[in-house]
């Protein structure tokens, strides 16, 4: 069933309806399904307690509710109120978290607020490195070491299946290049586990539109990509987003002082050399993970990468470039 069907959107309401008289909450207006793609939609709901979101996930982020759920109980403030899970789907009503961090600041503004959240975030990766057979029942991906490599030769091999007629999938020779980054990838890896940092929750898309912002109280959500992994990927996508969000290069001062403020906590590992040096080669290998996802939702979602620049072949393209 698609979101967008009239049954699928009548029993998405009536729950939202029901979770919110059992919260004590009045809804003032009219339900709106404010955002639809193949793997998630939202409904909006204003209420007497201000507005509530109905997330509901498709079959590569079911584990999002849940574990959301888990980092609300367990590490207060760090995601939105979970008001209500639903008994049997992916599915959860939140409470407005404020504006996203993107649209609250901009340029020094948004770095500075980058460098708070950044160690923030951090902590919270430390003090889960106990709970990954937690993260991993509530089907949270798992992007260890040795799942990554396979996972990522699998998705090589299978690139021209999952892209379809695209005019711009992988050549041989480009295959034939990414095929032979698997021993390199797996050496890296072991360089980086040699440091003692262990695998932990990784958010895996953490930019500015999945932070929000009120009264300079900041939340993370949109943990649907969220996967068990190296912490340090984190970095691949963050800085990036911070790099092209502030007009600085990715290499700027202000950019790899971010990097910087992230490491802050796990400054017991290793020397700031050291560190540095393993977040930059994690900004690299945390591509990998990316283009898991990227072939995880070609795979459930036929189609649909279609609408990215570059599909599929493209995100393994960039890992490619950066190695």
């Amino acid at each position: 069933m698609s979101f967008t069907d009239a049954p699928f959107i009548a029993a998405a309401h009536e729950w939202l309806r029901q979770a919110c008289r059992d919260a004590g909450i009045t809804m003032t207006a009219p339900i709106d399904q404010v955002h639809v793609r193949s793997w998630s939609t939202v409904f909006r709901a204003p209420t007497d307690r201000g507005a509530v979101y109905l997330k509901c996930c498709g079959p590569t982020q079911r584990h999002e509710p849940q574990l959301t759920a888990l980092l609300g109980r367990e590490f207060p403030g760090v995601v939105p109120e979970v008001i209500a899970l639903h008994p049997d789907q992916p599915w959860m009503l939140v409470a407005e978290g404020g504006t996203k961090l993107r649209d609250a600041f901009s340029g020094d503004e948004l770095l500075r607020a980058w460098r708070d959240i950044l160690p923030r975030y951090a902590r919270l990766q430390r003090a889960l490195t106990d709970r990954m057979p937690d993260l991993l029942a509530l089907g949270t991906p798992d992007r260890r070491a040795e799942p990554l490599v396979a996972g990522f030769a699998e998705v090589v091999a299978s690139e021209a299946e999952l892209s379809h007629g695209r005019a711009d999938r992988l050549t041989s020779d480009e295959r034939t290049a990414l095929t032979s980054l698997g021993p390199m990838l797996a050496d890296r890896l072991r360089e980086l586990a040699g440091l003692g940092v262990a695998d932990t929750l990784q958010h895996d898309d953490l930019h500015g539109a999945n932070v929000l912002v009120r009264d300079r109280r900041t939340v993370i959500f949109d943990w649907g990509d969220a996967c068990v992994s190296h912490p340090f990927f984190t970095l691949a996508t963050t800085l990036r987003f911070a790099s092209e969000n502030t007009g600085r290069a990715e290499d700027a001062p202000e950019i790899l002082a971010l990097r910087d403020a992230y490491l802050e906590p796990w400054s017991d590992r290793g020397s700031p050399a050291v560190l540095r040096n393993a977040a930059d080669l994690a900004r690299r290998i945390g591509q990998v993970p990316r283009a898991l996802t990227f072939a995880a939702i070609a795979r459930a979602y036929p189609g649909e990468m279609d609408a990215y620049p570059g599909g599929l072949a493209g995100s393994l393209r960039r890992v490619l470039a950066l190695f």
